[in-house]
């Protein structure tokens, strides 16, 4: 189920484009079941939808960029393309992260709660550097990069960190299940919106979507959610 926002008012990304994607019963379940910040990852998917992906690698606006995250291991997510959707992987662990960037993926970290004053650092001869936005509260992706946001660069070899932040923030980098940012609060309320009302048809939505934004339109994918296949579907 997808849910697709032209003009966002995410105080986090700015008036960007947007999406959301759910399952069809579960707003969990296009989430791995592995991510580390998944609070029911039960209910999670256990593989990569390969329909879905193909739409979102090709889902950019016209003279546009266009990025996401998936907890998905990175070996299975697709090297960068020009002109395509960047993935970034988003990484547990340090460990992952520097794994990530060394087989040429894109990589993101969440952090624990308490490391906000640990970076920017290098870990491997791999350099991680905080997120701008994640420092103020009037900074924006829209802003990022003088139009080139950090996680839009699909051939970066540094690691954008993320610093735990929503209700359980806590739990980030314990052995406490959960930690997700889109666990409560209006993403949340967003996110299980789309299991209700979002396009069934998820890849189609995504590519007429894209189609219709403005030239130069920035495109974040997955404002929650991930590229899973819905078990339901399966």
């Amino acid at each position: 189920m997808l849910k697709t926002v032209a003009v966002m008012s995410n105080k986090k990304t700015g008036p960007i484009a947007g999406t959301y994607r759910s399952g069809a019963h579960e707003t969990y379940a296009t989430c791995p079941k592995t991510c580390g910040l998944h609070p029911k990852s039960e209910t999670g998917s256990e593989q990569i939808d390969p329909e879905y992906l193909a739409a979102l690698l090709e889902a950019v606006p016209r003279r546009g960029i266009a990025w996401t995250y998936s907890h998905f291991d990175a070996k299975g997510l697709p090297m960068w393309e020009q002109g395509k959707t960047v993935i970034n992987a988003s990484c547990d662990t340090e460990a992952e992260a520097v794994a990530a960037v060394k087989i040429g993926r894109p990589a993101t970290f969440a952090a624990p709660l308490n490391t906000a004053d640990q970076w920017p650092k290098t870990v491997e001869g791999v350099k991680f550097v905080r997120c701008p936005a994640d420092m103020s509260e009037s900074f924006t992706c829209q802003q990022c990069g003088n139009g080139s946001p950090l996680c839009a660069r699909g051939d970066r070899d540094f690691v954008v960190v993320f610093v735990a932040h929503g209700s359980g923030a806590k739990k980030v980098g314990t052995d406490q299940e959960g930690g997700c940012y889109a666990a409560q609060g209006p993403v949340a309320m967003q996110w299980h919106g789309t299991r209700k009302t979002g396009a069934a048809n998820d890849a189609q939505a995504l590519r007429a979507f894209a189609k219709s934004l403005p030239f130069g339109s920035m495109l974040r994918h997955h404002v929650a959610g991930d590229i899973g296949r819905d078990r339901i579907q399966c």
